[in-house]
């Protein structure tokens, strides 16, 4: 059977072809138009819809890398079905290598669609949220999976978020496990290490069921997982090179490519014997200067060194010692070594009792 096209803004499929385009976000003041770039590589044979994306935050660039050596001539020739690449979502803040974009003062990863309301909302959406949500129905009407690429903290390693899922009735329930174990099996193929979003309460108070992921998990109901990549800006080839594995691993799994998966050698992968969740802990009590003691993937129990706190001349703050306080491992260390009172050291992943899907919270 023929391949079906896909029409995405300027962007028109074409099977067995790589093709470029863009849809429109806002004009300039100054004159000229912001456009958010799109890419389709599709092949000559039908199969399965994934779609990456990348560079929601302007200063994570390892993603842009990953998309850049994953579309080649050759991938097209072989692929069974459809990969859709937004390889910048942000275009702002790629060019000024900065989180947020300077015409928007929200995170951007918190703009897609939320969780269906009959509130009404408390004001209009701004350029880049309509944008998103335009975005988020195509997801919708074509995606099968997806992927969205970040980077997370000073020298961390690659890894996979996992959100909960929500569901809103006990009739929805099913559905909800089903959900979850497809996300999970596309977590697998992936191949880096696993860690699990925050409980269902503080994820949505922190607003990660709009991220592209997470609205596109719990609210068009398709697979999707956020992937951090290492430190911002300057990317790891040797991590660059494992996503490109992961994401070929991906369409191998889901009937994309025909050869077999490929073990991911050039990162650790790091396989706890218990189920763990995102953590920002230890805090230091006390402002202070900090050397941290371990480094990422470090495997650690309560009670162990995280950090050395010390003031200004060099003399101990609290002790001098900074020790979990739970049973985990060290994703990566937060940036900087200056300290204000409750200021994390690293992100932790630390054991997760909380379930994989759960109601979706109701406000106090």
């Amino acid at each position: 059977m023929p391949v079906k096209p896909l029409q995405l803004g300027t962007l028109k499929s074409a099977p067995g072809r790589i093709t470029y385009g863009h849809m429109p976000l806002l004009r300039f003041p100054t004159g000229g138009e912001e456009r958010i770039p799109l890419m389709i590589a599709q092949g000559q044979a039908r199969g399965p819809c994934l779609w990456v994306t990348t560079g929601i935050h302007g200063d994570e660039h390892a993603g842009l890398q990953v998309v850049h050596r994953l579309v080649t001539r050759d991938l097209v020739r072989r692929l069974h079905g459809t990969l859709v690449i937004i390889p910048g979502l942000n275009p702002a803040g790629l060019r000024t290598d900065q989180r947020m974009p300077y015409y928007q003062r929200d995170d951007p990863n918190r703009l897609f669609p939320d969780h269906p309301s009959k509130e009404p909302r408390p004001e209009p959406p701004t350029p880049l949220e309509t944008a998103f949500a335009q975005i988020f129905a195509w997801i919708k009407g074509s995606a099968d999976y997806l992927i969205d690429l970040h980077n997370a903290w000073t020298g961390s390693l690659p890894f996979v978020f996992r959100d909960r899922v929500w569901y809103d009735t006990a009739a929805q329930k099913r559905e909800a496990r089903a959900l979850s174990a497809r996300t999970n099996a596309l977590i697998d193929a992936i191949g880096l290490s696993v860690v699990t979003e925050f409980p269902m309460k503080k994820y949505v108070a922190r607003k990660l069921h709009r991220s592209a992921s997470g609205s596109t998990l719990n609210v068009a109901r398709i697979p999707a997982v956020t992937v951090e990549l290492g430190s911002c800006l300057t990317p790891d080839p040797n991590i660059v090179t494992a996503m490109v594995t992961g994401l070929m691993n991906v369409m191998r799994w889901a009937g994309m490519l025909d050869d077999a998966p490929e073990p991911i050698t050039t990162v650790p992968v790091v396989k706890p014997s218990f189920p763990v969740r995102r953590d920002m802990s230890p805090r230091v009590p006390a402002a202070c200067i900090i050397r941290h003691l371990v480094r990422p993937g470090a495997l650690l129990k309560a009670g162990d060194p995280v950090a050395e706190m010390r003031d200004i001349y060099g003399r101990p703050v609290a002790g001098g010692v900074l020790r979990s306080e739970h049973k985990g491992w060290v994703m990566g260390l937060v940036e900087g070594i200056v300290r204000y009172p409750r200021d994390a050291v690293i992100g932790m992943a630390i054991k997760d009792d909380e379930p994989l899907i759960g109601p979706y919270p109701k406000k106090d």
